[in-house]
């Protein structure tokens, strides 16, 4: 066995063999997320409108049929024998409004002119919670009578929460001119 030149013992590169591995396992799990997340984007719109079938279809109309009516000026549908009504753009409206109130004589009671005047008070008069008058009384009381005025409690201490007080079922009503009793 003398022939030819000397070879050299067979190794095996272990490290080389291992950081290639790594290497190439590293590249495979790259690409696969990255098909992935490009596929996802791809296709989540699509998804969507599969999963849920453009159930906000609906919420926009509605949506864009309330902001045409306060962003246009039209006609609103009049029943027969009733007159015909008009809608303005909200800042119009808010310019009529201001320039009706700066005139001289103008009614504060009387805001909305399809309306009857505002002239019945709903609740006192007094800063914080804003506290009911109380209902009109039973019929038949005495006529000429004024009720008596009620007292309203003091502020309730910050964070309580105190029921309304009861209504008095029997207080006679205010009658006569002007609501003073004689």
């Amino acid at each position: 066995m003398s022939g030819g030149p000397k070879r050299n013992p067979d190794s095996l590169n272990t490290f080389g063999v291992v950081v290639v591995g790594i290497c190439g396992a590293v590249m495979v799990y790259v690409a696969i997320t990255a098909l992935q997340a490009f596929y996802m984007n791809d296709t989540s719109e699509l998804q969507t409108m599969q999963d849920y079938g453009g159930q906000d279809t609906t919420a926009k109309s509605h949506k864009a049929a309330e902001m045409e009516n306060i962003e246009i000026t039209a006609s609103n549908p009049a029943a027969a024998g009733q007159q015909q009504t008009y809608h303005v753009k909200v800042e119009h409206a808010m310019k009529l409004i201001a320039d009706e109130a700066s005139k001289p004589g103008w009614d504060p009671t009387h805001l909305v002119p399809a309306l009857q005047p505002a002239t019945k008070p709903t609740v006192q008069p007094k800063f914080g919670r804003p506290i009911p008058l109380a209902p009109a009384a039973a019929a038949g009381s005495g006529a000429g009578s004024a009720a008596p005025v009620q007292e309203s409690p003091s502020p309730p201490a910050a964070g309580t929460i105190t029921p309304p007080p009861p209504a008095q079922p029997n207080a006679p009503a205010m009658t006569g001119s002007g609501g003073h009793a004689p």
